[in-house]
């Protein structure tokens, strides 16, 4: 039985898209961003795809069911932050959930980073969620509810020594997501996170290769010896913005398959 959990409201999910390689040959790529966006839409929400490339959120909505509508938008532009939550109102009059999703990544050490990519990886990752929710709270204040669900990274908790602005903006992400559970939670509105390790989704295959060598050294990471899947992180998403989780507020709940749970020891040979 399909649950109907968002039966009756909107959800904007901030990076919606996918980009990169698929998982088998004919199928469309699968991000995070748009597996959430497309279990949303069959448990009854209506969704608004949001995606740099106008092209990749409406494949998202080609491929959901239910109704849904596509919006080409930079979230590093100020402006285009404050029209996505327009819009949304303006078309359904109501904003009930939020997924952040949205984010850019680079491959820069300390010695390393630049400015403007610092200056971008800030204005995507962390500002542009801010953005959105500072304008989206006011309405979700009015009607006492709404959720927040930030898609952050193990990268915000532990460093591989090699994407300072990545990791630095994935570390504030969950703090703007903390803020907003303690500020808001007596106003009705709740934020969590889910704090992602290897997925195997369309970035992770473009930046980190699609070959079987690289799948099968992905998945040697996690103790349970496979990678996740976007459809794993949709189904903690939309957990947390559900009326199941109406008690869980400010929450970071990892879905790394225990990569951070384990003790680096060697293995027994």
């Amino acid at each position: 039985m399909t649950l109907r959990r968002f039966e009756g409201k909107v959800a904007l999910v901030l990076g919606g898209g996918a980009d990169g390689p698929p998982r088998e040959p004919g199928e469309i790529p699968m991000g995070n961003g748009r597996a959430i966006a497309i279990r949303l839409a069959r448990e009854g929400a209506r969704v608004v795809v949001i995606d740099r490339c106008f092209e990749s959120a409406k494949l998202t909505v080609d491929n959901l069911q239910g109704e849904a509508h596509p919006i080409e938008a930079d979230l590093a532009k100020v402006v285009d932050c404050e029209r996505i939550v327009n819009f949304s109102l303006d078309k359904y009059g109501r904003i009930d959930v939020v997924i952040a999703n949205a984010a850019v990544s680079s491959s820069m050490s300390v010695v390393q980073q630049t400015v403007e990519d610092w200056e971008l990886s800030n204005d995507v990752n962390v500002r542009g969620h801010w953005l959105v929710a500072q304008k989206a709270l006011p309405h979700m204040i009015k009607r006492g509810s709404g959720s927040f669900v930030f898609v952050g990274s193990t990268a915000g908790q532990l460093s591989s020594g090699r994407s300072l602005a990545y990791e630095a903006t994935k570390a504030a992400q969950l703090a703007v997501m903390r803020h907003i559970a303690v500020r808001f939670g007596v106003k009705g509105i709740r934020s969590n996170a889910v704090v992602l390790g290897v997925i195997d989704s369309a970035l992770v295959r473009r930046e980190f290769g699609e070959s079987l060598e690289a799948l099968a050294t992905r998945s040697e990471i996690s103790p349970m010896r496979r990678q996740g899947r976007p459809e794993e992180v949709a189904g903690a998403a939309t957990f947390l913005a559900s009326d199941d989780a109406s008690y869980v507020n400010g929450h970071s709940l990892i879905v790394d398959g225990g990569v951070s749970a384990q003790w680096p020891s060697p293995r027994k040979i």
